[in-house]
C-alpha cells in the first residue's frame, strides 16, 4: 500500500480544509487510477480493496463502475484470474481485453504455480488466508496483502457462451488465438466508446491475429498431412515463418474482411497509427500499402506520421517511413519532405535519435534554396551537409557531392571577409582547405590579389597546398610570366610535381568564362614552350614526355576554341589530324550527379500477436468541456 496509502492521506488532508472535501470513495479512486497510469497494478488492486473496507463503514462510492474497470484493467495486467469480479460494462467495457491479456499471459508463461497451503503458516507463529476481491480486509491485512496467480475458469466460460469446447488446451497457441480474436471482437461490442480515446490497437491486433492463426493453421497442416497441406496452399498461405506472414496479406481477396480492415487503416489519423507499437505500426503499413485506393491520401498519411516521429524523436523508426514514401524517383515527395519546417526539424534530430541521413537531407534542401535563388541558405546547406556526412551510410559519395556542390555556389561569389567568414563557420576543419583552394584558384586566374591573399590567410597551413599557393601568388599578381620561368626552372628537379600543377591550372582555366580564358592566352602559350622543353629533355618513351605530350594538346585546344593559335604547318597539320580537338569553351553547370536517396521502402516482418494490449487511465476534456475519465489503448 505504501505509497498509495501515503498518498490518500496527503489528498484527505489537503482537502479537508476546502468547503467541499471529494468524498473518500472518489480518492480512492482517483489513486487507483494512477496507480495503474504509474505501472504499479498491484497498488490499484489493494486501493479497491480499500475501497471494500469504507463500503463496509457505510461510504458507498459513486465512482464503482469506473472503478471496476481499473480493477480489470490491473488484473489483465498481472495476468491474475478474474474469476466472480463484476464485468464493467456500465464502465469502460473493458473486460475483454483484460481477459485477452490473462490468455496472452497463459500461453506464454504457462499454468500457475502450486501455491502453499495457508494454514502453514501456524508453522512459523503467523495467520494467512486466500482472500477474494470481494473481501473486506483488516488494516493489518491490507498492508500484508498479495496477489498470485491461480487457475482460472471464466476463459473456459466464454469458450462455452461462444458454442466452443471449454476443455481446450490454452496453451495451444492456435487455441489461445482464436479465443483472444474473439474476446477482441467482442471488446467492439463492449468498449463505451465516449470513454476510449480509440480503437485501432484492437482492429491492428485482430488482423495480426488473423495472419498468425494462418501460418498456425498452415504448419499444422504440414504436419498433418498431404492433404492438409494442400488446403493451406489453397487458403493462400504456403511459404514458412516471417515470409508466410508476410505474404499472407496480398493473399486476402479484394473483397475479403481483412482487405476491407486493411482499407479501413489507411484512413485512421496518424494519430491512430502512433497507438500501435513500432513493430505492428511498420508491419501492417506494409501490408496496407497495396489496398491504398488514393495516392495523396497515402502521402499525406505518411507525413502526418513522418511529423508525429519526429516530435517523438523516434529517428531509426523515421528512416522507415521516409522510405514509405517512395520518394527516390519522385521530386515533388522529396520536396514535401525536405523544405520548409520539416526540413528543419529533420536537421535537429541527433544520431543519439538513431536518425543517420541528416547530411542526405541538407544536400537535398541545398539544391532546392539554390533553385529558389537562396545561395546564401545553399552555402549553408552543402556547408552543414560535409560537416555531417560521416553520419550517414554513404558518406563518400555525400561529402564529395556536397564539396562540388559548395564550389559551384562559390563560383558565384567574389572573396571577401564575410564569404570565409562563413565558410569557416560552416565547413569541417578537415575539409576547409580543399574548399579555399577553389577560391585561390579562382581568385589568381582572375588575377584579383587582394581576393587572393584574404583566402590564403584563412588556411591551416603545412600541407602541399603551401608549394601551390606559392606558386600561384605570382599569377594573382598579374605576372604570369614569373610564374612560369618558375615552373621551367622546376621541371628538370621535379617534373612530375611541374605536370601536376599544370594539369591543374589546365582543369581549372577550362572551367572559367571565355574572358578568363582569353586574358591568359600568353600563359597558355608561354606553358607550351615549358611542356616542350620538359618533353624534349625526357625523351620520346618516359612517361613524363607523353604526359607533357597530352597537357601541350589540351593547351592547344583552349587556344583553338580562342582563335589564338598561329596558323604554322604544325597547327595546319593537327587540324586535320583525326584526333584534332578545339576547345570551345565551358558553361559553368551544376553538378549532375543525382542526388543520394538513402531511404529505401522496408519490409518488415510482423511483430507477435500473443503480446497483452495496454489498457492506460488518461483523462481529457469533451466538447463540452466536461472532464472524462478514460482510456488509451496502445500497444
Amino acid at each position: 500500500m505504501s505509497w498509495a496509502s501515503s498518498l490518500l492521506t496527503l489528498t484527505l488532508a489537503t482537502t479537508a480544509v476546502a468547503d467541499e472535501a471529494p468524498p473518500k470513495q472518489t480518492l480512492v479512486f482517483y489513486n487507483a487510477r494512477l496507480a495503474l497510469r504509474d505501472d504499479q497494478p498491484t497498488e490499484a488492486l489493494k486501493l479497491w480493496l480499500l475501497r471494500n473496507n469504507l463500503v463496509e463503514q457505510g461510504e458507498r462510492g459513486i465512482d464503482d463502475e469506473d472503478f471496476r474497470s481499473v480493477v480489470w484493467a490491473a488484473l489483465g495486467d498481472l495476468g491474475m484470474c478474474q474469476d466472480g469480479f463484476p464485468k464493467d460494462e456500465r464502465g469502460a467495457g473493458l473486460w475483454p481485453l483484460a481477459l485477452h491479456n490473462w490468455v496472452v499471459h497463459a500461453a506464454t508463461k504457462g499454468p500457475p504455480p502450486d501455491v502453499e497451503a495457508p494454514f502453514d503458516a501456524f508453522e512459523v507463529g503467523r495467520q494467512q488466508r486466500f482472500i477474494s476481491l470481494n473481501d473486506v480486509l483488516s488494516t493489518a491485512e491490507l498492508r500484508s496483502v498479495t496477489f498470485f496467480r491461480t487457475s482460472c475458469l471464466l476463459p473456459r466460460v466464454t469458450l462455452l457462451d461462444g458454442g466452443q469446447s471449454p476443455w481446450v488446451d490454452l496453451s495451444d497457441r492456435l487455441a489461445a488465438g482464436r479465443l483472444m480474436r474473439r474476446l477482441l471482437e467482442k471488446s467492439l461490442r463492449t468498449l463505451v466508446r465516449e470513454k476510449v480515446q480509440n480503437v485501432a490497437a484492437v482492429e491492428a491486433r485482430i488482423f495480426d491475429l488473423d495472419l498468425a492463426l494462418a501460418a498456425l493453421q498452415a504448419r499444422r497442416a504440414r504436419q498433418e498431412g498431404f492433404a492438409a497441406k494442400q488446403r493451406a496452399r489453397s487458403l493462400g498461405v504456403s511459404e514458412v515463418g516471417a515470409q508466410e506472414v508476410r505474404d499472407a496479406a496480398a493473399a486476402w481477396p479484394a473483397n475479403s474482411e481483412q482487405a476491407a480492415f486493411l482499407r479501413r487503416a489507411l484512413s485512421w489519423r496518424a494519430s491512430e497509427w502512433l497507438t500501435l507499437s513500432r513493430a505492428r505500426r511498420l508491419s501492417l503499413f506494409a501490408q496496407a500499402r497495396p489496398y491504398s485506393q488514393d495516392p495523396a491520401a497515402l502521402e499525406r498519411l505518411v507525413l502526418a506520421v513522418i511529423d508525429g516521429l519526429i516530435e517523438r524523436g523516434s529517428g531509426e523508426e523515421l528512416e522507415s517511413w521516409i522510405g514509405f514514401l517512395d520518394a527516390s524517383a519522385a521530386p515533388d515527395r522529396r520536396g514535401a519532405l525536405v523544405t520548409g519546417e520539416r526540413g528543419k526539424r529533420l536537421l535537429e534530430l541527433e544520431p543519439s535519435t538513431g536518425f543517420r541521413e541528416r547530411a542526405a537531407i541538407a544536400l537535398h534542401r541545398g539544391v532546392a534554396f539554390l533553385e529558389a535563388g537562396q545561395l546564401e541558405d545553399a552555402l549553408r546547406s552543402f556547408a552543414y551537409t560535409m560537416a555531417h556526412a560521416e553520419e550517414g551510410r554513404d558518406s563518400g559519395t555525400t561529402l564529395a557531392l556536397a564539396r562540388r556542390w559548395l564550389s559551384y555556389v562559390l563560383s558565384s561569389y567574389r572573396t571577401n571577409e564575410h564569404v570565409l567568414a562563413m565558410l569557416r563557420a560552416l565547413v569541417p576543419p578537415q575539409e576547409y582547405n580543399v574548399v579555399a583552394e577553389d577560391l585561390i584558384w579562382k581568385a589568381a586566374l582572375r588575377a584579383d590579389a587582394r581576393s587572393f591573399e584574404l583566402a590564403v590567410a584563412s588556411l591551416r597551413r603545412g600541407s602541399a597546398l603551401d608549394a601551390r599557393v606559392e606558386r600561384l601568388r605570382s599569377l594573382a599578381a598579374g605576372r604570369a610570366g614569373e610564374m612560369v620561368t618558375e615552373l621551367r626552372e622546376a621541371a628538370s628537379e621535379e617534373p612530375y610535381l611541374t605536370l601536376r600543377f599544370v594539369r591543374q591550372l589546365l582543369e581549372k582555366l577550362e572551367a572559367e568564362e571565355a574572358d578568363v580564358r582569353t586574358a591568359h592566352i600568353p600563359t597558355l602559350k608561354l606553358m607550351i614552350g615549358v611542356l616542350d622543353s620538359l618533353a624534349a629533355r625526357e625523351g620520346e618513351q618516359s612517361s613524363h614526355a607523353r604526359t607533357a605530350g597530352e597537357l601541350i594538346h589540351r593547351a592547344q585546344a583552349i587556344l583553338e576554341g580562342l582563335g589564338a593559335l598561329e596558323q604554322s604547318v604544325s597547327a595546319n597539320a593537327r587540324a586535320l589530324s583525326p584526333r584534332h580537338e578545339a576547345f570551345a569553351g565551358a558553361i559553368r553547370l551544376a553538378p549532375a550527379d543525382p542526388l543520394p536517396w538513402p531511404f529505401r521502402v522496408p519490409e518488415p516482418e510482423a511483430p507477435s500477436a500473443f503480446a497483452p494490449l495496454l489498457l492506460e487511465p488518461v483523462e481529457w476534456r469533451d466538447a463540452k468541456g466536461v472532464l472524462v475519465l478514460g482510456w488509451r489503448l496502445t500497444e
